[in-house]
């Protein structure tokens, strides 16, 4: 009779050290739920933390970046002169949090900050680390580590910092090429805009057969003409930052063209609403992606706030005064700080003192309708409130042409009929090397070698900008500068431009006289100008566009 209970008594046993297990691991798998679900929310909290100062120091990020690079336009502080920058990333020495002007020790790259962020009843910490990428120039890291309640995660990002404005691009272009193609030999060294039609988004823009080529670098240190015409820390670059945009319009590239080298390709292309419009076929470098060197490559990635226009004498407003124009601005600045010429008046502003009187009569001045630069000497300079004003042409081979200012000429064409070297002094300070000649209601001829007077500065610490309302027309081996046409740029077979071009149309062409048919192999490179714009090229709201575009993102 006991032998049943003694295994009833086991079994009992068993049974209630199974329900006791059961228990326990209940116990243990519910504990577990409730650690990892603490792990879950304390590392989502530590992410909320992370991301929220990498979004604070994104945007100071950022606005620091816009604010400093308006002072190398606006120049509120310190020299005008241009610093060597491949990319024109103005944060390579630092950023100016407390925007003084001036990069402090504890503003030098890379940067380290540390922030808080309320979270319910607790604090959140955060430490952000800010540097320039070692190997793209242009781009800067923001890593943020979050921490709270124990738990820590990361949020890091890389941003493309940069002006997009249109002195920033080898040439920048309303309409885009004015002649069907871009080909025989043709090269562009920089960036390339174009805006195009917003009402013709299918148009052909630029047309690049034969091999047309537009490379992200120049080298000109051992070139007999140019090499001591430039600073000698831009005699070469490596790394331009070259960009294809087109905001609407499509690219066809055909034959051995090409955009970007395998070895140094362009920083991105993007054209139009879809990959799709950058279309044909190459033989050459590339051809597996259209001829497209590049790894970032598809639409058009400006927002339209972004997007900088095609600036118009008479409809883009004054920085000073937005109810008045780009021209009615500058006729101000050149009746106060320059010279105006009309068909029928030499303008000089009230209280200058000219120099040579009889030197500068229109007489004298123009030929044939024309301001010509050629074979007279004349003495338009003056002096107001002990500054000197005006312009000096003395003729030559080549010709030594001075410019103070703005040399503003309105209904009437401007030609230099021989070889000149320039020189270009700031009216307001003569030691800050730039000055320009804008042309409304005309055009402007180049026939000989435009260059700066290298005894003088070297460009781009002096830099003459060429401004004409209608057409710029180079006709000669060499031109050095800045150049801005309201109607079409055009440049010849064998024909060197160095500078940047912003132009409603270009073409690369002598053939078929003036009407830009097939294009022909001509160069022309951008060389970063940014530190030393004339006051009258500085275009209002599109002068400096500051883009920002987030190029990766990661969470750990």
């Amino acid at each position: 009779m006991r032998q049943p209970r003694g295994i009833a008594l086991v079994v009992t046993l068993a049974i209630l050290v199974a329900v006791a297990l059961l228990a326990f691991a209940t116990s243990i798998t519910t504990m577990i739920s409730q650690w990892s679900a603490r792990n879950d929310r304390g590392a989502t909290e530590a992410y909320y933390v992370a991301e929220t100062g990498l979004q604070q120091w994104k945007t100071l990020l950022f606005q620091a970046y816009r604010w400093q690079l308006y002072q190398t336009i606006d120049r509120a502080a310190g020299s005008r002169t241009p610093t060597r920058s491949e990319c024109g990333n103005v944060l390579a020495g630092g950023v100016d949090w407390n925007r003084n002007g001036t990069i402090e020790s504890n503003e030098t790259l890379p940067a380290t900050r540390t922030g808080t962020v309320p979270m319910g009843a607790g604090v959140g910490t955060y430490t952000i680390t800010i540097a320039q990428d070692p190997t793209r120039p242009r781009f800067m890291l923001v890593r943020s580590v979050g921490r709270y309640g124990g738990s820590q995660a990361i949020a890091q990002a890389t941003f493309d910092l940069s002006n997009t404005g249109p002195w920033n691009y080898a040439i920048f272009s309303g309409r885009g090429a004015s002649n069907k193609h871009l080909n025989g030999g043709a090269i562009v060294r920089g960036g390339l805009y174009v805006q195009g039609d917003p009402g013709n988004p299918d148009k052909e823009v630029i047309g690049s057969t034969g091999n047309f080529a537009m490379l992200n670098e120049y080298n000109y240190s051992s070139d007999a003409v140019l090499s001591n015409r430039l600073n000698s820390d831009m005699r070469s670059l490596s790394n331009l930052c070259a960009t294809l945009r087109v905001q609407y319009g499509r690219v066809e590239v055909s034959g051995s063209s090409s955009y970007g080298t395998p070895n140094n390709k362009l920083l991105g292309a993007y054209v139009g609403d879809s990959v799709n419009d950058i279309y044909g076929n190459t033989s050459d470098v590339c051809a597996n992606n259209r001829g497209i060197c590049t790894d970032d490559r598809g639409a058009f990635d400006l927002p339209p706030p972004l997007a900088p226009r095609f600036p118009e004498f008479n409809t883009t407003p004054c920085t000073s005064d937005p109810s008045r124009t780009w021209a009615a601005c500058v006729r101000d600045e050149a009746a106060t700080g320059g010279l105006r010429i009309t068909s029928s008046a030499v303008l000089f502003p009230v209280g200058a003192i000219p120099t040579s009187p009889l030197s500068c009569l229109l007489g004298n001045l123009l030929n044939g309708g024309e301001l010509r630069f050629g074979g007279s000497s004349v003495d338009c300079r003056y002096t107001l409130n002990g500054k000197t004003g005006g312009f000096r042409y003395v003729s030559g081979n080549p010709g030594m042409l001075e410019i103070y200012g703005t040399l503003h000429t309105s209904g009437i064409d401007v030609r230099f009929s021989n070889a000149i070297n320039y020189r270009a002094f700031n009216f307001a300070d003569p030691t800050e090397r730039n000055a320009s000649i804008f042309v409304e209601g005309g055009s402007i001829y180049i026939q000989g070698d435009l260059l700066p007077d290298a005894s003088s500065a070297t460009f781009p610490d002096q830099v003459l900008g060429l401004l004409a309302q209608n057409n710029i027309e180079q006709l000669t081996n060499n031109a050095m500068g800045i150049f801005y046409a309201g109607n079409r740029f055009r440049t010849q077979q064998g024909q060197r431009t160095l500078g940047t071009v912003v132009s409603n149309e270009f073409c690369t062409t002598s053939a078929g006289g003036n009407q830009c048919n097939a294009g022909q192999q001509a160069e022309v490179t951008y060389i970063p100008t940014m530190g030393n714009i004339p006051v009258a090229a500085r275009i209002p709201e599109d002068t400096v566009i500051a883009s920002f575009k987030v190029m990766s993102y990661e969470r750990r």
